[in-house]
């Protein structure tokens, strides 16, 4: 017979028992959706897993440092690698920084130095605006884009005294002719619920613009805080040292802000509420608050920031830099652990989602054995007319393969509509949507349930997702319930062939 015969066949076969059909085709359904809607919750899991990473900052950076020096000023995650093997002669100076710009899948190094001193900064007219305790950090500027640090606005530093700002330090200035209040803003997360009114209240404009600011900085080897945050907050009458034994004289700098950093909390706390330095001026400003710790204090570097080529570069520029007696930090190991963690839950949710589909292939094989049982007769007719064995094997595997593949089909299209109800859900009652932040409610502004569907659909930055369904699940879905059809039908399928042609014409059924 011709392949088109034998779907012919299949399909009038089919709907000679339409209620038989349809219930079986019910279970694959039940099945397909089991599999795929729990599949797509160990997806979402992963995205968020994604997301929550790279909120953290530049995945691709490896810090390094010596025995006893890590977390000076740095914010790492739990997941850090480290050597326990470390040798506790080795330094963190030039010569180190060179021999890690030397090694093979590395784009880029920068010495990392915190400014220990306590210091404070003032800026607008008479030093109205204070921060007092700003953080300070120096960098190797030449490598600025080498490293990936990126700029928010304006420009790098060229000149002496010129610096940049982290994204965020505008907003930590107080006024001081207000009894020291400060500007809000959401640093990023788009919303300042306000508890009072169950809304998102607008971000304030900071107190001045960033880029151009002149600031004065005042610091000094004994300097306790500005007199104004001493006596505001009760802490003493501040102002730090003036001279006499053991002590030293504060210090004053002029800076000017060329730039505004990008916050990256992996390359350094600076990047959102500090200044940012040429490592050189830094030095500088050291040697000129504590001259007799100066040498000692700029000889070694507290870290030094590697960054791989990219993600799969990590353990490979790891292993290196600590083959060389350092210790490194990195996310890798939190990487590796979330992936593997996202791993099991899937294969556990798509496992429960297998019963299902393995309950409706039980029933493909029962309404395949129904069918070859009552089709005796005509198994019989066709082989007495010369129908190859092969033909009539063919025939009953379409119609078990045709089975799973509508439903398959009709599966794969429910999960995607329950999968979008999952995700509009979320969204709408618990806040995953830029729709939703807007307004609290998805309903901000006209036209926002289609915003909320196309973002419940393809996601986005913004955006969470709790149902991820990939292209490719679908297709297996659809492919693998298709050949679970086949594996079940073809154990009737070859009991139908081994059907004598005499008896099963005989057959009166």
């Amino acid at each position: 017979m011709r392949f088109g015969d034998i779907l012919r066949l299949c399909r009038q076969n089919l709907w000679r028992r339409k209620s038989r059909t349809i219930l079986t085709v019910l279970g694959v359904i039940v099945g397909c959706c089991s599999i795929v809607l729990m599949i797509s919750l160990g997806q979402g899991i992963n995205e968020q897993n994604e997301k929550m990473l790279k909120s953290m900052g530049d995945l691709s950076i490896v810090t390094v440092y010596t025995n006893g020096s890590y977390g000076s000023g740095m914010m790492m995650g739990s997941g850090a690698s480290s050597s326990s093997s470390a040798s506790s002669d080795v330094k963190l100076n030039d010569e180190s920084v060179e021999s890690f710009r030397a090694l093979p899948g590395v784009s880029g190094v920068t010495p990392v130095m915190n400014y220990n001193y306590n210091s404070s900064a003032r800026t607008g007219a008479g030093g109205r605006y204070l921060y007092d305790y700003v953080q300070i950090m120096g960098i190797d500027m030449s490598q600025f884009d080498q490293m990936g640090f990126k700029l928010k606005d304006g420009a790098l530093p060229m000149r002496e005294g010129e610096v940049l700002a982290g994204e965020w330090l505008a907003y930590d200035f107080m006024d001081t002719l207000k009894n020291g209040e400060m500007r809000e803003t959401s640093r990023g997360d788009g919303c300042i619920w306000n508890d009072d009114t169950a809304q998102c209240d607008p971000e304030d404009d900071p107190y001045f613009k960033p880029i151009g600011t002149q600031l004065t900085l005042t610091t000094g080897a004994n300097y306790q805080g500005d007199p104004y945050t001493q006596n505001l907050y009760g802490t003493g009458s501040g102002g730090g040292s003036t001279g006499g034994a053991g002590e030293s004289q504060n210090v004053t700098a002029d800076m000017r802000i060329t730039g505004v950093t990008v916050s990256d909390y992996n390359k350094g706390f600076a990047t959102s509420d500090g200044i940012v330095m040429d490592l050189k001026s830094l030095k500088e400003l050291i040697a000129k608050v504590d001259p007799s710790a100066a040498k000692q204090r700029t000889a070694n570097y507290d870290q030094v920031l590697v960054k791989a080529q990219d993600m799969a570069s990590v353990p490979e520029v790891e292993s290196q830099i600590k083959a060389l007696g350092y210790e490194t930090s990195s996310y890798e190991d939190m990487r590796k652990s979330l992936e593997e963690q996202s791993r099991a839950i899937q294969l556990i949710l798509g496992g429960i989602g297998a019963v299902s589909l393995l309950v409706a292939a039980i029933g493909i094989a029962n309404t395949m054995v129904m069918s070859v049982t009552e089709r005796t007769r005509e198994i019989g007719i066709m082989k007495a007319l010369g129908c190859y064995v092969r033909d009539i094997r063919v025939m009953f595997l379409t119609e078990a393969g045709a089975i799973g593949f509508l439903g398959g089909l009709i599966g794969c299209i429910i999960s995607a509509m329950l999968s979008l109800g999952i995700n509009m859900a979320g969204m709408t009652y618990m806040g995953g949507g830029m729709a939703s932040s807007s307004g609290g409610d998805g309903s901000s502004s006209d036209g926002s349930i289609w915003t909320m569907l196309w973002q419940a659909t393809v996601g986005g930055e913004d955006v969470t997702r709790y149902s991820v369904i990939p292209w490719w699940l679908y297709a297996f879905a659809i492919l693998f319930a298709t050949l679970i059809g086949l594996l079940f039908g073809f154990g009737p399928a070859n009991k139908a062939v081994k059907i004598p042609a005499l008896d099963a014409i005989k057959n009166s059924e």
